[in-house]
């Protein structure tokens, strides 16, 4: 029960009461879609495998992402035949370009692009120094 001193004080306890409590309800609610948010937009990343063998100058070349967009920051991996073991990997850089050391043995490498939101990318790569140029790698966003 409130009291009323004329002074309008127990008016506005009242209404700093229930001011509070929208405010508490408020964070809540926001909390609650902050955390749910990234489980809502998870998206399924799928794994695509390129079925020819491209052939490159070298261990090296671009990522682009919708086409024409360098995608920087990217990891490309050199992986055994299986392709379960990384021999070794580098990121592109800010205009998507990428090298890595070809490895003493082998005529075939595996290479494995991906990135945070992209599908990863799976090709195999003949190096031939007559090759005429590097390596396009495009990737897709996953959905």
């Amino acid at each position: 029960m409130e009291w009323d001193c004329g002074c309008g004080v127990g008016a506005l306890s009242g209404n700093h009461h229930q001011e509070m409590t929208m405010k508490t309800a408020y964070k809540f609610a926001l909390l609650t879609a902050v955390l749910l948010f990234p489980v809502g937009t998870v998206r399924a990343t799928e794994l695509v495998t390129q079925k020819e063998i491209s052939v490159s100058r070298a261990l090296a070349g671009h990522v682009l992402v919708w086409g024409t967009e360098p995608a920087s920051g990217v990891t490309v991996e050199v992986c055994s035949s299986d392709w379960k073991t990384v021999i070794t990997s580098t990121k592109t850089d800010e205009k998507g370009h990428f090298s890595l050391e070809r490895p003493a043995t082998g005529k075939l490498f595996y290479i494995r692009v991906s990135a945070p939101g992209m599908n990863i990318y799976e090709l195999r790569v003949r190096i031939d120094k007559h090759a005429t140029q590097e390596l396009t790698i495009h990737l897709s966003v996953a959905t």
